[in-house]
């Protein structure tokens, strides 16, 4: 199958060429995203009207460049909801799922990216009436990774690696006098010369 739609002269799968032009003209990502709605829909139209063949499914595969199996996926979810048919292969998303915040942000620092420790912190502020349960510790992992840049997670890592233990820190001279636990109670003092 050669022409506007179909792969040809040497194009991999992908549809590029070994020397990087890309057989239909250079669509980017974007828009062959872009594209997937309307094809799900005129295929699932032709569904309707008992007139789809697997080779409409193959152009349309071909044509947003993914493979015959992920078009059969979408029509399938698109048949059971109606997003799925509005932006086929994107993730369902929750108007409910769980965000990080602020104050997260800050027991993050203040833990030193330590997710265990946020978790734990949250839950005993939720049984002291400060706030909502929190998540599980798997859905606050995943709204980290999805919600705080590439830095902001780096930055907590290097804390967390560089960062020096409490009992190390009293020993190098970091001074709490008031008895208090709180780590806004400690405060650094130079030694003495």
């Amino acid at each position: 199958m050669t022409g506007a739609l179909g792969l040809g002269g040497g194009a991999s799968r992908s549809g590029v060429h070994g020397d990087g032009a890309d057989v239909r003209g250079g669509l980017p990502s974007s828009s062959l995203s872009a594209l997937r709605g309307p094809a799900v829909r005129r295929l699932l139209a032709l569904r309707q009207e008992q007139k789809l063949t697997s080779r409409h499914v193959r152009l349309m595969a071909e044509s947003l460049e993914v493979t015959e199996r992920t078009v059969w996926r979408w029509l399938a979810a698109a048949e059971h909801d109606e997003s799925a048919a509005a932006e086929p292969g994107a993730r369902a998303q929750s108007r409910d799922r769980f965000t990080v915040t602020s104050e997260v942000r800050r027991l993050l620092a203040l833990w030193k990216g330590n997710v265990a420790a946020v978790h734990r912190e949250l839950t005993a502020r939720a049984v002291r009436g400060e706030g909502e349960p929190p998540p599980s510790i798997p859905t606050l992992h995943r709204a980290i990774q999805r919600d705080l840049t590439p830095g902001e997670r780096a930055g907590l890592s290097a804390a967390q690696r560089l960062g020096v233990s409490r009992r190390s820190a009293r020993n190098a001279g970091v001074v709490n006098d008031s008895g208090s636990k709180s780590s806004s109670q400690i405060w650094f003092c130079p030694p003495s010369t």
